[in-house]
């Protein structure tokens, strides 16, 4: 369950839980004290241990083993009194709700981006995809920097973790910060509407939850920003492809024609501008540009007359979402999500467990000396 003393996420939040249950309940209501006992006996039965003296610095594999070992014998015991602890851990885990409204809503926006461009006629500049892509290199060129930036700053603090968290943390954008703080926010209020519906026939119980709560706030806050930075690349994924059906809808569905007005460009510089734009799009597509002379034939003359087939536009609109939003941003939401998995496995138990570790290990009973042999006569 551990790799190289570093607990996974599940097992972090169990050894959590108790704890907290422990630091609340000290009269053994919701977890009784022979509980506590056995559970630690059967924990430590075989397995190396360290020493009770050992100060809280030297907390290592060995003892984080033994702890989760502990809180899974408690968390077995309280699921028989208590069933709803399973539901607090699954709800400290993420927030899947939020994840599903914040797509969605991003969803809408590109689809609505798409409608709410041209009326009844395609512009071919697409001013709403030009500000996606715009935005999304703008993000690009920022992730680059950090990327680049903390590289060259990670060997200054290589045995700090909460110092590169903390440096992480004041390098994120505002909405990543907010995101995260929403993220972690979501999972106290979900924890705490659980204990509000059972606090009536299991109270000793809701003090320990409400700490554990507050404990993953603290600790979960890696986790937190890697699901924040991820939703954010789907989000982007979300508005592209939103945008993309919105503008295939009006197209090929409604059959709304393409063009462009005059009043912004000159056939010369829109063509230019159309080849900055769609340059990439057309080279992988295949679908060529018009020339200046047959873009000047796309100018609406009249609000009801000029455009052209949308055809062609929509599949260079296509392309660029894909080229650069969709596809730049799967990447980067993959290199996240493993980034995500990494966090989730190295995850560690707060310095102050040294100290809980040593009270534990000093209820345990002296191991009996064994009797000496007997000599022969």
């Amino acid at each position: 369950m551990q790799q190289n003393g570093a607990m996974r996420q599940r097992a972090l939040q169990t050894v959590l839980l108790v704890h907290a249950i422990e630091q609340t309940d000290l009269a053994g209501d919701a977890l009784s004290l022979e509980d506590r006992l056995h559970a630690s006996r059967e924990a430590a039965d075989g397995h190396p241990l360290p020493a009770a003296s050992d100060p809280p610095a030297q907390i290592n594999g060995d003892s984080e083993r033994f702890l989760v070992r502990r809180a899974d014998a408690l968390l077995a015991r309280l699921r028989v009194r208590s069933p709803g602890v399973d539901r607090v851990l699954a709800a400290a885990s993420c927030p899947i709700g939020l994840d599903r409204a914040i797509m969605v809503l991003a969803f809408v926006l590109g689809l609505g981006l798409a409608f709410a461009d041209g009326g009844s006629r395609i512009d071919i500049f697409a001013y709403p995809l030009v500000g996606l892509v715009l935005w999304n290199l703008i993000v690009y060129i920022t992730l680059i920097v950090r990327t680049f930036g903390s590289s060259g700053r990670r060997g200054q603090v290589a045995g700090a973790t909460a110092a590169r968290d903390a440096v992480a943390v004041r390098r994120d954008g505002f909405v990543r910060r907010w995101l995260a703080r929403l993220y972690a926010n979501r999972v106290r209020a979900r924890i705490e509407a659980l204990i509000t519906h059972s606090i009536g026939f299991n109270a000793p119980l809701a003090p320990g939850l409400r700490r554990f709560a507050a404990d993953w706030w603290e600790v979960g806050r890696p986790l937190f920003r890697e699901r924040a930075r991820r939703l954010l690349h789907f989000s982007a994924v979300l508005a592209a492809v939103g945008l993309l059906i919105g503008y295939d809808i009006r197209g090929w569905v409604l059959r709304q024609a393409a063009g462009w007005a005059t009043t912004a460009f000159g056939p010369a510089s829109a063509h230019a501008a159309l080849v900055t734009l769609y340059g990439a799009a057309s080279a992988v597509s295949g679908i060529p540009i018009p020339s200046a002379h047959d873009i000047e034939t796309l100018a609406w003359t009249s609000p009801t007359a000029g455009g052209g087939s949308a055809g062609p536009w929509l599949y260079l609109i296509d392309w660029t979402a894909l080229l650069y939003i969709v596809l730049p941003r799967l990447i980067a939401a993959i290199v996240t999500t493993i980034s995500l998995w990494r966090r989730a496995a190295s995850l560690r138990p707060p310095p102050s467990f040294g100290g809980y570790l040593a009270a534990v290990l000093r209820s345990l009973p002296a191991p009996t000396a064994a009797p000496p042999a007997a000599s022969g006569g």
